[in-house]
């Protein structure tokens, strides 16, 4: 098994990870957006948890099917950590 598949399921389970911490950690309504004067705008927290969730584990099934020298690994491995990126900064910002 070679590197990016490696790290492609790595951030898969992360994401499940973080997706059932949130999903049972989180209140029912969690913050996902600031604007300049400071007000927020809130979303029920499946989908907000749902869409990194997904973006994480469409990049990393991508990355599992190509070969480990194909350029565009990095492009789905860095979408990925983007994923993974979200979802850790909506649950810092919402506990």
């Amino acid at each position: 098994m070679n590197k990016n598949k490696i790290i492609g399921i790595a951030l898969i389970i992360a994401a499940v990870i973080l997706s059932l911490f949130g999903f049972f950690v989180l209140p029912e309504d969690i913050v996902t957006q600031f604007n300049f004067s400071g007000e927020t705008t809130k979303m029920n927290k499946i989908p907000a948890l749902t869409v990194p969730f997904l973006i994480t584990t469409v990049s990393s099934i991508l990355t599992l099917g190509l070969d480990k020298d194909d350029e565009r690994n990095k492009k789905y491995i860095f979408g990925a950590i983007l994923g993974i990126l979200l979802l850790i900064v909506m649950i810092g910002v919402n506990i």
